[in-house]
């Protein structure tokens, strides 16, 4: 059954604005880097983690709080919860299949990003040839995207479940909005490792201690996020959600 719920959510998709965010959410930080590139020059390797780490602090927070408001409007704009719910087993399945889109479609802007970051830089250098010193990275680039989109996975389950909880998308907004700026105040602390929105930028942190434990919270807690929203949301009635 299960499967059948994630081809329906994947297929909810085609008429919402979500895969066009997941495509404009990376773009933006690669054209911003080339211009910004164009102007001031650089190295490969300050392009790539320049741009990564501009991603993880601040758009990436962002696309995944629009992103939660987008999967869980599909329902509660439609006020199609009474009969998703009123199918046996559906509870379970249903906000599962949310949380695989939800993690996909981070995965999916994780990957377009890494193609057009690579993209971009060979446009720049191709337009003024010598802009870059020494050569591509696409490894070490990778490694620091994939584990920066694992560390994501608590703030990215944490967003869908509070998206999922209320009918109205205020509270998300606000709530994903709160924690991208709260993490400006927090990111020089040294307790920042542990806030939520903070582990995909820790990634990048000098002490590959703190990195290490940013990989673990994010993804390890993701985890830990999923089933206690799976718990929650699978015992209350989605037709209040708004109250």
């Amino acid at each position: 059954m299960f499967p059948r719920f994630l081809a329906v959510e994947f297929l909810k998709l085609r008429r919402s604005l979500a895969l066009l965010l997941c495509a404009a959410a990376p773009a933006c930080i690669a054209v911003l880097g080339a211009l910004i590139a164009l102007d001031r020059g650089g190295d490969w390797r300050g392009f790539a983690l320049g741009n990564s780490a501009f991603w993880a602090f601040a758009m990436l927070p962002m696309a995944l709080t629009a992103l939660s408001v987008l999967l869980a409007q599909m329902e509660h704009g439609a006020r199609a919860w009474d009969h998703l719910l009123a199918l046996p087993g559906a509870r379970l399945h249903l906000f599962l299949a949310k949380a695989v889109v939800m993690l996909t479609l981070l995965w999916g802007m994780t990957l377009w990003l890494f193609v057009l970051l690579h993209l971009s830089g060979l446009a720049v250098d191709a337009i003024t040839p010598g802009t870059f010193k020494g050569t591509p990275d696409p490894v070490g680039t990778a490694s620091v995207l994939v584990r920066m989109a694992l560390a994501s996975t608590l703030v990215a389950i944490l967003q869908l479940w509070v998206a999922l909880r209320f009918r109205s998308f205020v509270p998300p907004l606000v709530f994903g909005i709160a924690g991208t700026f709260a993490a400006i105040v927090a990111v020089s602390a040294r307790q920042g490792v542990y806030f939520p929105w903070l582990m995909a930028t820790n990634i990048l942190a000098a002490d590959p201690a703190k990195s290490a434990l940013a990989l673990t919270l994010g993804g390890l807690g993701g985890l830990l996020a999923l089933g206690a929203m799976l718990v929650h949301l699978g015992r209350r009635d989605m037709v209040g959600a708004g109250s």
